[in-house]
């Protein structure tokens, strides 16, 4: 039987960015975190047996997930080849599950990954986008794409003032609604000279997307 205890294990073996790029926002995603996310998707019966993609994977910790929970086709999207490279070596060990992974710019080349109408429900998405500091507007850009994709997206950002404001106006536009899920602390550890503390925790929320 999957425990989700047993997911949050094995993603603890998945490395950081070797070179985590301050303008990719390329912060490792916690593994309580990333299992609490994959397991709540799980259970709400949008990752077994689907297509799952993971926007933005950086070293394959939501896409490793995905493919122990199961999901039958997992496609890794991400700008970096170094943190694609990572993400194949970590998948690599579990055979079971189909895994393609993409090096595209998300932002302003999106088209190759864009699917008929008739397919988006079935398949989900999973992400952990930039958090849209270093790069204004960058989490609702990816948001955008997901929902282009599929019915279905589950999405971690960064608790901010205008956040639910800029999600009602994504959602007006592709006619979908949301539901908050959790709320964590995201613990962003020094890897810059400039980083004065070893680690900073920032508030972040998780959705359930669900177009209509």
């Amino acid at each position: 039987m999957i425990k989700k205890k047993n997911i949050e294990l094995a993603l603890e073996c998945v490395p950081a960015f070797p070179s985590p790029k301050e303008y990719l926002e390329q912060y490792i995603t916690p593994s309580y975190l990333a299992s609490e996310m994959l397991w709540h998707a799980f259970m709400s019966n949008d990752i077994r047996g689907k297509v799952v993609y993971d926007l933005g994977c950086g070293t394959g910790r939501l896409a490793l997930a995905a493919a122990l929970l199961e999901a039958k086709y997992v496609i890794c999207v991400d700008i970096d080849q170094e943190a694609l490279s990572v993400a194949k070596e970590a998948l690599r060990a579990y055979p079971n599950t189909l895994v393609d992974f993409i090096a595209t710019d998300l932002r302003t080349n999106s088209s190759c990954l864009i699917r008929k109408p008739s397919l988006r429900e079935m398949c989900t998405v999973i992400m952990n986008p930039p958090f849209g500091v270093y790069s204004r507007g960058a989490d609702i850009d990816f948001l955008k794409v997901a929902l282009k994709l599929c019915n279905v997206v589950y999405s971690i950002h960064k608790a901010s003032e205008g956040l639910f404001k800029a999600l009602e106006g994504v959602c007006k536009r592709y006619r979908c609604t949301y539901k908050l899920l959790y709320k964590a602390k995201f613990p962003i550890y020094w890897f810059l000279n400039k980083h004065r503390r070893r680690k900073r925790l920032v508030d972040v929320v998780f959705f359930r997307f669900n177009r209509y």
